[in-house]
């Protein structure tokens, strides 16, 4: 969908790049990636940038600081693949400091996401291509419908494409089809981990920019498989979330809440498409 800087703020700009942005929208100036997703593009072996996924630096800036508009600067050794770095999840500005043994200065520690994936012009990207190859690959391995070709064939179509896809949002955000020809070869279909399994978490990967779709998936398939947090007072009793709240007065005017919404209404009712009530 394309976006643009006018005519005015919010008017046709990416409201995803508006969020994420440094200091724009009313946001803070940092955005950092998660543990959980660096771990897994830095592959398995994390002292060797030759089993990365190609995006790694694709998705990180590296670590360091904006400092305004397109202005990063990193700290020593902070554009080094070998050196990302992801948050963990679930801690607060004392978690943090615990785990690490004393204070910790977030920005100088972990990665931070790639301020050249978010301007306010950038196209929005409502359903890619290799979602497409990635879900007819779920479909073979499902054994639902008639899909012609083999759930391996449309599995790296998929993260070919998936890597590929982000030239539109900068033109250096590029990956060679050497770089995608050695990922696939590193990481075999079915061989390094189920094909179904593998299916999904290049799902998830994809949808960097889509996550609220990437979290139906995670839901769907049961992949990634992910740990929860269990922050002091959440809301889940530390189980993933399952759907989001209807606003308050949604609930109070709406003369379908009762019969037609997800209830009760908590974070953990499972919507029915993920076996929760229809």
């Amino acid at each position: 969908v394309t976006m643009s800087d006018g005519p005015s703020e919010w008017t046709n700009q990416n409201g995803i790049s508006r969020a994420m942005d440094p200091g724009d929208g009313g946001q803070s100036k940092d955005s950092f990636l998660a543990k959980t997703f660096i771990d897994w593009l830095k592959g398995t072996n994390p002292g060797s940038t030759a089993d990365d996924d190609p995006r790694l630096m694709i998705f990180s800036a590296g670590i360091g600081e904006w400092t305004g508009g397109t202005d990063f600067v990193p700290v020593a050794g902070g554009l080094d693949p070998l050196n990302q770095e992801g948050m963990p999840n679930g801690y607060d500005q004392a978690g943090i400091d615990a785990l690490n043994g004393g204070p910790t200065s977030i920005k100088d520690t972990y990665s931070s996401a790639n301020w050249k994936m978010f301007q306010d012009s950038d196209p929005y990207i409502l359903m890619h291509y290799a979602e497409v190859e990635f879900l007819l690959a779920e479909a073979v391995e499902r054994a639902i419908g008639s899909v012609s070709g083999t759930a391996k064939e449309h599995y790296e179509k998929g993260v070919k494409a998936a890597m590929q896809m982000w030239t539109p949002l900068d033109a250096s955000l590029t990956v060679s089809d050497a770089a995608v020809t050695t990922y696939l070869a590193t990481y075999e279909y079915g061989v390094h981990k189920p094909a179904l399994e593998m299916i999904c978490e290049q799902m998830w990967a994809s949808k960097f920019l889509n996550w609220w779709d990437a979290w139906s998936d995670q839901r769907r398939t049961g992949f990634p498989a992910l740990t929860p947090t269990n922050f002091t007072g959440n809301d889940t009793g530390g189980s993933i979330p399952q759907k989001l709240l209807l606003p308050a007065r949604e609930a109070t005017i709406n003369p379908n809440y009762e019969t037609g919404a997800t209830l009760p209404d908590r974070f953990t009712t499972k919507v029915w498409w993920a076996g929760g009530p229809e």
